[in-house]
């Protein structure tokens, strides 16, 4: 079935436009191609669909959907900000729902959020294919705020300019929702201003109009780039130091980085080649004299992470930032983007001014092996509508800007409970604390340490979404320990790792792996963790944090941790060889 989206498209792009016409109006080819569609569930809409010029003359290939009726009052606009190696079609859908045959197995990501949805509902709605993908042209520029950020400022001038011509958009009322890619640049549209001159979350159109970010609803993504990619383990979910939360350089997640960088190919800034080549020579890193490693955590940081605008907090701390509402949905199972990467922005956004508008939902998704269910999603959508009808279209009912985690589990037919606390710290009632005793050696290089099939690039390869699972097989070079919980016992956050330890080099790695083992020996992966080690070979004391879950853990189960030097193929094991032994180890749990 052909998405009423896909055939608006194949309508503009067969209208000729005159050369002259486009000059004078860069919106032409788009306002010559809108069309009136009847969706199947009876939603009417006109959907215009053309390649518009951006700021440097990068084709970009939009849709835009609008009501049927043109309204007398200013339309609130929504942007959608897409995923890496996607196209607008991600948010687009045949159906006001977002569940029709069209979207597929991608059903979760257009449930009540798409452009017929919006449309439908009084707004004004902008999706387009960020530069280098889909019918876009120019070059993938890795959601810089040079480049994809000031993309979505141009384009949205554009529409705002455009007038009754097109649609009348209400420029102070304009929404952004981005997912994984796009929703590293919707924080940095929060974050990061054009000229010196404007307020963060403002900017102007081409013809001087004055734009503003009324509300932001970024999900599954990043405001990290560099920790989310090459994790150190040094990130704490109860504050993160953006003075020195960069270093150490940390260990590289390989098979995803090689993946996403050979499906990208050429499209990619060629300095990213030069990035993984040296991060593939691998340790030592941080050495003087070495001129790639500070660029690419330089590019990887302030040119692409929320986490890192250092102005944008200190206007903030000052009172002169206008506090944009926020809706950030984050996957608890999501090995890309885990929590640390909402947690660490919740955290500095309430520390510059306290009660800061931002709302918190995690739940089982969305990359790679997390489950993804359209019943999750539906209710961080329900959330997010709330949020964008409060702010763009003034309905009464206000969001509680609390936080919600949904429980997960690996039944695909399966969703909740939701937790509902105030805050973040309020989801877990309590902290189990085990001491697990020592010593136990590890080694930097293990013949079998069970990695490829706990690796979630692999897995997702070979078999899809779901679980990972392994036997009950323990290879040597690995400390194991057993864990026995009250049953019925639900973990709620990031547990938290204290290791005495000494170590033969002073390069190393500890990664972890917490595990549900069930009665037959079966375990299900429950979170991970990677922190890097050194420079003191000891004896000294570490502490890191493992990704995170909500998990319940069932009568007659136990949980079993791992903690290892080579985790790979996931994790990139150090090139210095070194055994470490760990004298003591301490596990805190979250649990509610």
């Amino acid at each position: 079935m052909r998405s009423i989206a896909a055939s608006a498209v194949l309508a503009a792009l067969a209208l000729t436009v005159p050369a002259a016409a486009e000059a004078a109006d860069p919106l032409a080819a788009l306002k010559s191609s809108c069309r009136a569609q009847t969706t199947p569930d009876r939603a009417r809409v006109r959907i215009c669909a053309a390649k518009v010029a951006s700021f440097d003359g990068t084709p970009l290939d939009a849709t835009v959907t609008l009501p049927a009726k043109r309204p007398r009052q200013a339309l609130p606009l929504v942007v959608f900000l897409h995923g890496f190696l996607a196209d607008k079609s991600e948010y687009l859908s045949a159906t006001r729902a977002g569940t029709g045959p069209d979207r597929g197995a991608n059903a979760y990501k257009t449930v009540r959020w798409n452009n017929v949805w919006f449309a439908s509902r009084g707004y004004a709605v902008l999706n387009y294919s960020a530069r280098g993908h889909g019918d876009s042209g120019g070059q993938i520029e890795l959601a810089s705020k040079e480049f994809e950020v000031r993309d979505t400022q141009y384009l949205t001038g554009l529409l705002a300019d455009a007038g009754p011509s097109l649609a009348r958009i209400a420029a102070g009322r304009i929404g952004v929702i981005g997912s994984s890619y796009g929703g590293g640049q919707a924080w940095l549209l929060l974050t990061t201003r054009p000229s010196p001159s404007l307020r963060y979350g403002t900017w102007r159109s081409p013809r001087g109009r004055l734009l503003t970010l009324a509300a932001l609803v970024p999900t599954y993504t990043w405001t990290g780039l560099l920790y989310s990619l090459v994790p150190n383990g040094r990130h704490l979910s109860s504050g993160v130091d953006p003075r020195t939360a960069r270093d150490p350089t940390g260990i590289a997640k390989q098979t995803l980085i090689d993946g996403f960088l050979a499906t990208a190919g050429q499209r990619l800034p060629q300095q990213t080649f030069g990035w993984l080549a040296r991060v593939n020579a691998g340790e030592p890193y941080d050495q003087p004299g070495d001129p790639v490693i500070p660029e690419a955590k330089r590019a990887l940081t302030d040119d692409r992470s929320a986490f890192y605008q250092n102005g944008y907090f200190a206007a903030l701390r000052a009172h002169r930032v206008r506090r944009v509402p926020v809706l950030a949905g984050e996957g608890w199972t999501d090995p890309i983007f885990p929590p640390i990467e909402v947690l660490r922005m919740y955290r500095r956004l309430r520390q510059a001014s306290p009660g800061y508008p931002i709302e918190l939902y995690l739940g089982d998704f969305e990359h790679l092996t997390s489950l993804a269910k359209v019943a999750d999603l539906d209710r961080l959508h329900g959330l997010g509508n709330r949020l964008l009808d409060r702010y763009l279209r003034h309905r009464p009912k206000r969001p509680r800007f609390d936080a919600r985690a949904a429980v997960t589990n690996c039944d695909p037919k399966a969703f909740g409970p939701v937790v509902e606390a105030r805050t973040w710290d309020g989801l877990a009632r309590r902290t189990l604390a085990f001491d697990l005793g020592g010593p136990k050696q590890t080694a930097s290089r293990i013949s079998d340490s069970g990695g490829p099939l706990a690796d979630p690039v692999i897995v997702s390869q070979q078999r899809g979404r779901g679980c990972i699972t392994a036997g009950s097989g323990q290879p040597a070079g690995i400390a194991s320990y057993r864990v026995k919980v009250p049953a019925g016992t639900t973990l709620m956050g990031l547990p938290r790792l204290r290791l005495r330890y000494l170590a033969t080099a002073p390069d190393f790695e500890l990664n972890s792996r917490l595990w549900d083992v069930a009665p037959g020996g079966s375990r299900t992966l429950v979170t991970r963790g990677a922190y890097r080690g050194g420079p003191a070979t000891g004896p000294a004391t570490i502490e890191y944090e493992l990704f995170g879950n909500a998990w319940r853990v069932q009568p007659g189960h136990e949980l079993q941790l791992e903690v290892l030097q080579d985790d790979s193929t996931f994790l990139r094991p150090d090139n210095v060889p070194s055994t470490v032994t760990i004298q003591a180890a301490r596990l805190e749990l979250p649990v509610r």
